[in-house]
């Protein structure tokens, strides 16, 4: 009985060029070439402020409002 085996199978092509792809994509979207990166990090910035004052106030925003505001009227 003769077995017929192969040898090695390639199968890291299809995942390099997914991965090549993706972050081809990630790249343009960042430096702005597909999309406008600007307003997509602004969104997410006004996203992230809509979440930290939805609740109360935690401490450590508190001791750093604190810190700002004692750094403002310091002489410079």
């Amino acid at each position: 009985m003769v077995e017929e085996r192969v040898r090695s199978v390639n199968t890291w092509v299809g995942p390099s060029l997914v991965l090549l792809g993706t972050s081809g994509i990630w790249f343009g979207v960042y430096i702005g070439k597909i999309t406008n990166s600007h307003e997509w990090k602004e969104l997410f910035l006004d996203y992230c402020h809509h979440k930290r004052t939805q609740y109360g106030v935690g401490g450590i925003d508190a001791l750093g409002r604190t810190v700002l505001r004692f750094l403002k009227i310091s002489p410079k």
